[in-house]
């Protein structure tokens, strides 16, 4: 990243709260979005593996309406120490109250949407181009580690983690610890 992406990508963060609860966002409205998908018990009787389907990126000037899901069909079952982050989750707690993401997972693929952008990870430690905060390009490495999906930048600071609190899911972004809910519906957003 250069001195001008950091300096762009400290100050999109830093706004960030304020522009989700001026600009709230609005869940998905068709019903695939809300389903959890069964997934294979074993990956020998896996039909459709993550690998199979083709990587997805965020479209130039983001996107606006909420896209088809990235691994609709995919029944490999989750990678060891994955935790099950699937679905559609909104920020009910936090300095980013309000925030909605859709998480797919497969193997150890995950697709986080939300906000206009796609990451689409291999949770492996992998170092992968992404798009970061404020639209800066990065380098990223995703890996499960003890039940959480850690992302590290350039594979060496750890920038964000999701994973499990019961019911809820916990996201950590930066200097910001949000609690999210599972919406079942898009009537179920706040």
């Amino acid at each position: 990243m250069t001195p001008g992406q950091i300096a762009k990508s400290l100050a999109a963060m830093l706004v960030a709260p304020i522009r989700v609860r001026r600009h709230p966002a609005r869940p998905p409205v068709a019903a695939d979005h809300y389903e959890i998908p069964i997934l294979a018990l074993t990956l020998d009787s896996t039909v459709t593996k993550a690998v199979d389907l083709p990587v997805v990126r965020t479209p130039p000037g983001r996107w606006k309406e909420w896209p088809s899901l990235v691994l609709a069909g995919c029944d490999e079952p989750l990678a060891t120490d994955a935790p099950d982050l699937r679905g559609v989750w909104q920020v009910y707690k936090g300095p980013l109250k309000g925030h909605i993401e859709r998480n797919e997972q497969a193997g150890v693929r995950v697709v986080i949407t939300g906000g206009g952008v796609i990451h689409d990870l291999t949770a492996d430690g992998s170092l992968m181009s992404d798009e970061g905060v404020g639209g800066a390009k990065i380098s990223a490495a995703a890996r499960y580690e003890n039940d959480r999906l850690n992302l590290y930048l350039n594979d060496k600071r750890l920038v964000v983690t999701r994973y499990r609190d019961g019911d809820e899911m916990v996201w950590r972004w930066g200097p910001y610890t949000n609690r999210l809910r599972r919406l079942t519906a898009p009537t179920d957003a706040e």
